[in-house]
C-alpha cells in the first residue's frame, strides 16, 4: 500500500520524517518497530499511517528492480563473502551482492526521502546519515536477555539460540563492514542507543517516538512521560 500511494508520484514534495532502527538479535526491533507505528498514529494528531520496511524489503527490491531468478533468500544482511559471491555470479546462480546492496540503498533512499516509513537494518542509518529528515536508533541487549528471547519465540535450546545469537549479530556486523566501512556498534551512528534489558519494548517505542514528535515538531504530545528505573542512552 505505501508503494501504490508514493511510488511514482509526480512533482516534488517535502520530505516527511522517517526512522531507521539497527537491533542487536533478539533486543526487540520489529516488536519496538510496530508499538513505534502505534505510537506515533496516536500522538500525532494528523494520525499518519506509518510502514516498516523489515527483512521483506530486499524481495521489494527484487520486483521493482524487476530481477529474475530465486535471490530472495540470497542476499542476507550477513553475505558470503567476495569469492563465493564472484563464483555463483559466473555460473549464473544470481546477480553480484555489489549490484543488490545498490538497489537495496538505492530503495532505502527512496523510502526515506518519502518519509513516514521504518526501516529496520540493512544498514539503512548510514545509506540515510546525510539526510536531515531520518532519525537513527540502535536497540541493543546483553546475549544472555538476547538468548532468551530466541529461545522464547523460536523454541530454541540455550546452546542452538547462542549459535542463532551468535551467527546473526557475526553476519549483520560483517554487512556493515563489508558494505559501509563502518562498526554497527559504534553509537556515534544514531540519535539514540536504547538497552531493552532494562527498557521495555513499549517503552523503547515511547521514547523514540516521542524525541521524534519534538525533534520534528510533529504535534508535540502533552507532559513528556516520566521513566522511573529505566535508562536509555542518548546521542
Amino acid at each position: 500500500a505505501y508503494i501504490e500511494r508514493y511510488f511514482g508520484k509526480k512533482g516534488k514534495t517535502e520530505s516527511k520524517p522517517a526512522i531507521t532502527i539497527s537491533r542487536a538479535e533478539g533486543a526487540g526491533g520489529l516488536t519496538v518497530s510496530s508499538e513505534l507505528v502505534k505510537y506515533l498514529r496516536e500522538k500525532t494528531t494528523s494520525h499518519e499511517e506509518w510502514t516498516v520496511f523489515d527483512q521483506k524489503l530486499v524481495v521489494k527490491v527484487l520486483e521493482v528492480f524487476n530481477l529474475k531468478g530465486h535471490v530472495g533468500n540470497f542476499m542476507k544482511e550477513g553475505h558470503k563473502g567476495t569469492v563465493t559471491d564472484a563464483f555463483e555470479e559466473f555460473i549464473g546462480l544470481h546477480p553480484s551482492t555489489w549490484s543488490l546492496v545498490e538497489r537495496t540503498n538505492a530503495t532505502i533512499l527512496r523510502l526515506a526521502k518519502i518519509g513516514t516509513c521504518i526501516l529496520v537494518g540493512r544498514g539503512s542509518n548510514f545509506v540515510t546519515k546525510d539526510m536531515p529528515n531520518v532519525f537513527h536508533v540502535r536497540l541493543v541487549g546483553s546475549v544472555e536477555k538476547r538468548m532468551e528471547q530466541a529461545m522464547k519465540v523460536f523454541g530454541h535450546s540455550a546452546k542452538e539460540a547462542a549459535k542463532y545469537i551468535k551467527k546473526k549479530d557475526e553476519g549483520r556486523k560483517r554487512y556493515i563492514k563489508d558494505n559501509f566501512d563502518a562498526d554497527i556498534d559504534d553509537p556515534l551512528g544514531y540519535h539514540i542507543v536504547i538497552n531493552t534489558d532494562i527498557v521495555t519494548y513499549e517503552e523503547a517505542a515511547r521514547i523514540i517516538g516521542s524525541e521524534v514528535i519534538r525533534k520534528y515538531n510533529l504535534d508535540a504530545p502533552g507532559k513528556p512521560e516520566i521513566m522511573t528505573g529505566h535508562r536509555a542512552a542518548v546521542f
